[in-house]
């Protein structure tokens, strides 16, 4: 499975990502590079290494009384990535840890802001619009999982013969469907939140992946509070799809 948080860069880098080591502690590593000439697209994919500070506690057991001691300890740790950092500007990463300062982006996107010279911060997606990108592009696709928020207290989530087309067109919250993508079945789920996981194909060369997230990923990607669902033009054509007409 493929999976990781989207995050852009505030401005796009002016050279692609090296290799960088600093000590034992940090690191960025770049497996491969692969340039289109077609279209300037750099997609880069490696591994990134540092430290960050995470909660250690202690239970400390004196005869009959029990206290807790809670102290700060720094771990190694380590995660893969894909990104295009001098075109469109972001980056695809696993966010294992919660950063120790409030101004910078959790681990490993400050690590790349450090590197890079460039404010970097998550982003949220907007599943809806990745569906109904999906079907105003003609292609085959099948819903798993739609899932609505009503209002902070109030989240729908439909499964199986309950997901259905005419209510993923509306999802807020997340989306898990397949969509035929580029010759090839592409098996995923998209949160709002800005988290993606792939599970078909099972392998994807950095490359397509980057392709994918380039094409299909970036353009419902946005910064700042949630965003409302906009009306959908053609509603009534997922509505008749849901009940087995042809689009």
């Amino acid at each position: 499975m493929i999976a990781g948080q989207l995050a852009l860069l505030a401005d796009p880098a002016d050279e692609p990502l090296e290799n960088y080591h600093q000590g034992n502690t940090r690191a960025i590593e770049v497996v491969e590079t692969q340039t289109y000439l077609d279209d300037d697209l750099v997609i880069q994919s490696g591994n990134v290494a540092g430290e960050v500070v995470k909660q250690d506690e202690r239970v400390l057991i004196n005869g009959h009384d029990i206290e807790t001691e809670t102290r700060d300890v720094r771990r190694k740790v380590a995660s893969e990535w894909v990104a295009d950092v001098d075109g469109g500007g972001w980056i695809l990463a696993e966010r294992t840890h919660t950063s120790d300062l409030e101004h910078e982006p959790d681990w490993p996107f400050n690590d790349f802001s450090t590197r890079i010279g460039q404010e970097i911060a998550p982003v949220r997606l907007k599943p809806w619009e990745f569906v109904r990108n999906q079907r105003d592009a003609g292609r085959e696709w099948t819903v798993e999982m739609a899932t609505h928020e009503s209002n902070l207290d109030d989240v729908t989530i439909e499964w199986g013969a309950g997901a259905l087309k005419s209510k993923a067109v509306d999802a807020d919250v997340g989306v898990a469907l397949t969509t035929h993508w580029r010759d090839q079945f592409v098996r995923l789920v998209i949160y709002a939140s800005g988290y993606i996981a792939i599970w078909e194909p099972e392998e994807m060369k950095p490359e397509l992946l980057g392709r994918f997230i380039d094409e299909e990923i970036v353009p419902i990607a946005y910064f700042g509070d949630d965003a409302e669902v906009e009306e959908d033009d053609q509603a009534e054509q997922s509505t008749l799809e849901d009940n087995g007409a042809e689009a």
